[in-house]
């Protein structure tokens, strides 16, 4: 087997006494990541779910081998899963132990035995496994093992681990843990493990920083603290839509490097949802600071965390470009960074449907063939805050003067090459390819329906915002091949001999998608994120997702299925076609009739044969 640096699940939890799991006990305290997912909630979730009627058991059924028909069919029911499992928490970790990888999980069962009986079928199937029974800790666990896995269970916790070699070693070792070797005596850990979500995942640098912290000092000149970096994520399946969490927790060191809670901000002009249309597809807002953007920057020229050569590369940098800024420009760089306000938004409405020509070229023969399909092409709106007209116009003068393409059709009104328009009104610019709403904001200063009405408005209080809804997907994917097709010379061709199968499988699947999903809301701060996946339908979010990915697969195999058929056609009408071609070689006795020649390219009598045939034609 390869290596299996696995962190698939772990986790950790109070259970009903209030005292922490067992499996918890099996993590060791230099585990750079850990997981966890939560059976008891997810399975009280998933209660009303029909599972014996999805389509991936008739998938199941038809195309997978017959080991693993046996063992769905057999072992991993509902029935003998509750048998085997507790539903608290499977968990699982992935650490760097004398720079070598391992991991794995820890899962809850109820007994010994049971467990046993369930995983017996699989054991069978993994060859060269070398048995122990009553080692690690309170000589209690039976392991099966390879040199890179290893399966080993007591009473109450099952352990799959994987490493580079001597997997069976390292379960043993973590079986004999005590507590301050495990993630229970780390302070990162301690908001973790939330009882109350479906799922989590926690990253730290922590166990990083033993093995790295002078290697980056001695060898590169940065003197950088690796540890006490935290990313935590949570994930939950509510009523009607999917919530997931993340909190980033910096040391002061990368804090200092990155300097976003100096020049993040969240606030915006409000302005600017003037000259957004209402009801957008997409809609996304970003706010930060630019001068303190900029002061940020130019502080890293003294950040002595910093090696000395990057420090003073940066510092020429800074100079040079400010030199060649006030030269060309006339203004300095910190100049232009005050003309903003910081703040952008961009949003999408679904435009209109065109039509376009996709082009298929045979290299062999030399044949191009062309189909006219529909494409829908987006309206697409971009709007910057600025806080001083008149030096954004004498930029503006500056850049046109440096040859861009920016044509002025009127005070404050240009057309940007490829049909592009921008509008400058006070306080923001205003860019679009729809010329009906630059006009409307060149003479009102906003447009009529316009986004001030927005009903998630609370939510562009964030630093970056992200809102989409919709048949969004289907739209963006347009616009990339309109760029595509704009910018690559053979963007409008398919690939020569492709079949249309992932253009099927794409609108299809953003069919499906529209079924189970709505809106999607996304914000980044300065201390993490969190995003809201809204689902249709009259179940669950964790149903409606399950039942989205059924279909999906199903959709999927069904196209694979009538490729096959085709292919098989193909086949057959080939064979066919061959099989005429040699009953007529045999059945005809005159060779100026037989259609086929197979000529050997060594017999010279060949050539003499061609010849003769042109002479007699020249003498017809």
């Amino acid at each position: 087997m390869k290596k299996f640096i696995c962190l698939l699940v772990i986790a950790f939890l109070f259970a009903s006494c209030g005292t922490k799991n067992e499996e918890s006990y099996f993590i060791p305290k230099d585990a750079v990541a850990v997981m966890y997912v939560n059976l008891k909630t997810l399975s009280e979730k998933s209660k009303d779910l029909d599972s014996k009627n999805l389509s991936i058991n008739t998938l199941i059924e038809d195309k997978a081998p017959e080991e693993v028909k046996a063992f769905v069919s057999e072992f991993m029911t509902s029935e003998n899963l509750n048998k085997t499992f507790r539903k608290e928490f499977i968990l699982g970790f992935g650490s760097f132990k004398r720079l070598s990888g391992f991991g794995g999980l820890a899962l809850p069962i109820k007994d010994a035995a049971t467990f046993e009986a369930f995983i017996q079928p699989l054991l069978e199937k993994l060859h060269d496994l070398e048995k122990e029974e009553n080692v690690g800790k309170d000589k209690d666990f039976t392991v099966y093992s390879t040199g890179e896995l290893a399966i080993g269970w007591n009473n109450k916790t099952a352990l799959i681990i994987g490493a580079n070699n001597y997997a069976a070693a390292e379960l043993k070792d973590l079986t004999n843990l005590n507590r301050a070797e495990t993630i229970l005596a780390t302070n990162y850990f301690d908001d973790f493990f939330d009882v109350k979500q479906d799922m989590g995942l926690h990253i730290t640098s922590t166990p990083l920083g033993d093995a790295f912290d002078g290697l980056l000092n001695a060898f590169a000149g940065v003197k950088v603290n690796l540890e006490d970096n935290n990313l935590s994520y949570h994930g939950s399946f509510e009523d009607d839509h999917i919530h997931t969490n993340t909190n980033l927790k910096l040391n002061k060191d990368f804090t200092s490097l990155l300097g976003y809670k100096k020049w993040m901000t969240t606030s915006y002009s409000k302005s600017m949802l003037n000259a957004l249309p209402n009801s957008p597809l997409l809609l996304a807002k970003l706010s930060i600071d630019p001068e303190a953007y900029f002061d940020h920057i130019t502080s890293l020229t003294d950040n002595k965390v910093l090696p000395v050569q990057a420090r003073e590369e940066l510092k020429k940098n800074l100079e040079r470009a400010n030199t060649e800024s006030e030269r060309e420009i006339g203004m300095s760089t910190k100049d232009i960074a005050k003309i903003f306000d910081g703040s952008v938004m961009f949003a999408i409405t679904e435009g209109k449907t065109v039509k376009d020509s996709v082009y298929d070229y045979n290299y062999y023969t030399g044949e191009e063939t062309y189909t006219i399909v529909d494409k829908k092409v987006p309206n697409m709106y971009g709007v910057i805050a600025i806080k001083n007209k008149s030096k954004f116009d004498n930029l503006l003068a500056k850049i046109q003067e440096k040859g861009a393409p920016i044509t002025m059709l009127s005070p404050n009104y240009y057309e940007i090459e490829k049909n592009s328009y921008m509008v400058i009104t006070d306080d923001l610019i205003f860019f679009t390819n729809d010329v009906e709403k630059a006009k409307e904001i060149n003479t009102n200063g906003k447009l009529a329906n316009n986004l001030s009405d927005f009903e998630h408005k609370d939510k562009l209080s964030h630093s970056i915002y992200l809102y989409t809804k919709g048949n969004i997907a289907e739209i963006s994917n347009d616009f990339a091949q309109s760029l595509s097709n704009m910018y690559n010379p053979y963007g409008r061709y398919n690939t020569y001999g492709s079949d249309n199968t992932m253009d099927q499988f794409k609108d299809k699947s953003i069919a499906i998608y529209d079924k189970y999903f709505g809106e999607n809301h996304y914000f980044i701060d300065t201390d993490g994120g969190e995003s809201f996946t809204y689902t249709k339908g009259d179940k669950n979010s964790l149903i409606q997702t399950v039942l989205y990915g059924d279909e999906l697969a199903k959709t999927m195999n069904t196209l694979m299925d009538e490729i096959k058929n085709k292919e098989q056609e193909v086949i057959e009408n080939d064979d066919i076609t061959e099989t005429d071609v040699d009953a007529v070689t045999e059945d005809d006795e005159d060779p100026e009739d037989i259609g086929i020649l197979v000529i050997d390219e060594d017999d010279e009598s060949v050539y003499d044969i061609e010849e003769t045939v042109i002479e007699e034609t020249e003498s017809n």
